[in-house]
């Protein structure tokens, strides 16, 4: 059962689609199936209640066939088309339930929720103008019409202004995630810029390397993922979570560009980064996700090198646990301090294999895996340079997978 309404949720997804796009065409596709649970429900109350099912009957079916229209659209790649339809088909429900099949039952007050879910899923500012505006006059109009409001009734001029303060709150924070969005890719091709730029000069091996390291550490996907995540605690009013959330990631950004020209910094720091970036992935991922450190504190004041340990981490959680459909989700990692630094990421996601069968079947470019292998490289080079155990280690384990990271210190 679970698989078939996977399936359902998955209509219209391309690997080719940015994730933004994919995320509003499952979205559309969570709607329509809600939609049609909700008509099976409101039938059997029908029935309970002894309703009138002649005329509700009808305007099920007709629903029914919107619905399936929608799906149609979807699997044809026509997803404005089913996305205007899907918001014209709801208002239009509305307005015969509100006017016609149970009229004086305050239906018409779901007239605030469409323009909203418009901006949500339509990008075309003309298209969600027009859908504020023809809700605004079907709310309005058959009111006055039919007198169901007294007369000088102040709710107009309120409904009207919260009509305006919602599209312009919602269209705000969208234009604000745009502008995230352009200022992380412009930040992503000034990494490529500078990567280039030490190709050119013909710096070391090392520096270059680091860079890479630099570059995983900041992944693309994590930053989408948290301003995606931080935005849904603006709009749904936790202003403080929110603020909190952001002053942490910007910490993050700050310290991983700080980071990024030094061959060695404290552990302390990069302990520090690296409880950042798990609180904003907990956020991501909500109840899901548990994580656990361990040693941290018998660890002396030492320096490792650079924008290391959080890459395997990250690594765990995208090809690991992400995949994992059943159970918590759960990573620990522990540190000791022996004639080497050693770090144990240990996850019970789904294992190396079966993420490798998942990124060939999706065709997934391997970018990170390359970081990674840029880490590896650098450890090898420090393992040349100080003639000791420097290298990764992946470990079998019952359950997910076990990576040991040993790499040098100062003091």
């Amino acid at each position: 059962m679970r698989s078939v309404i996977n399936k359902i949720f998955d209509i219209g997804l391309l690997p080719t689609n940015e994730v933004k796009e994919n995320k509003k065409i499952k979205l559309l596709n969570i709607f329509c199936f809600t939609w049609s649970i909700l008509i099976i429900v409101i039938t059997v109350f029908d029935i309970i209640f002894n309703r009138e099912l002649e005329g509700s009957l009808i305007m099920h079916g007709i629903s029914y066939a919107l619905i399936t229209t929608i799906f149609i659209f979807q699997y044809k790649r026509l997803y404005i088309l089913a996305r205007v339809l899907f918001i014209s088909s709801i208002i239009g429900v509305t307005y015969v339930f509100a006017n016609y099949t149970t009229p004086l039952s305050l239906i018409e007050n779901f007239y605030f929720i469409y323009p909203l879910i418009g901006l949500i899923l339509i990008d075309k500012k003309w298209i969600n103008i027009s859908i504020l505006i023809v809700c605004f006059l079907l709310y309005f109009v058959p009111n006055i019409y039919y007198g169901h409001y007294p007369n000088n009734t102040i709710l107009p001029v309120l409904v009207f202004s919260v009509f305006v303060a919602a599209y312009v709150i919602l269209n705000y924070s969208d234009n604000l995630n745009k502008k995230h969005e352009k200022e992380l890719l412009l930040s992503k091709e000034k990494l490529e810029q500078a990567y280039l730029e030490l190709e050119e000069r013909k710096k070391s091996e090392l520096a270059s390397l680091q860079l890479k390291a630099l570059k995983a550490q900041m992944n693309p996907h994590f930053l989408f993922n948290t301003i995606n995540s931080i935005q849904s605690l603006i709009l749904t009013g936790e202003k403080e979570e929110a603020y909190k959330y952001l002053t942490k990631f910007s910490l993050l950004m700050r310290e991983s560009i700080k980071t990024s020209e030094m061959s060695f910094v404290d552990f302390s720091i990069e302990l520090s980064m690296l409880e950042k970036y798990l609180e904003l992935e907990k956020l991501r991922f909500k109840k899901d996700f548990e994580y656990e450190i361990k040693g941290e504190k018998n660890i002396e004041r030492i320096k490792i090198p650079s924008a290391v340990i959080q890459p395997f981490v990250e690594n765990a959680i995208r090809y690991g646990l992400l995949h994992k459909t059943k159970g918590e989700k759960r990573i620990v990692i522990e540190f000791y301090q022996e004639e080497v630094f050693v770090c144990s990421i240990i996850d019970n996601g789904i294992g190396i294999e079966a993420s490798k069968q998942i990124n060939t079947l999706n065709r997934k470019l391997s970018s990170e895996d390359s970081s990674i292998k840029a880490i590896e490289n650098r450890l090898q080079l420090l393992k040349e340079f100080y003639k000791t155990d420097i290298g990764v280690v992946y470990e079998k384990v019952k359950e997910g997978t076990k990576v040991v990271v040993k790499i040098p210190y100062v003091n």
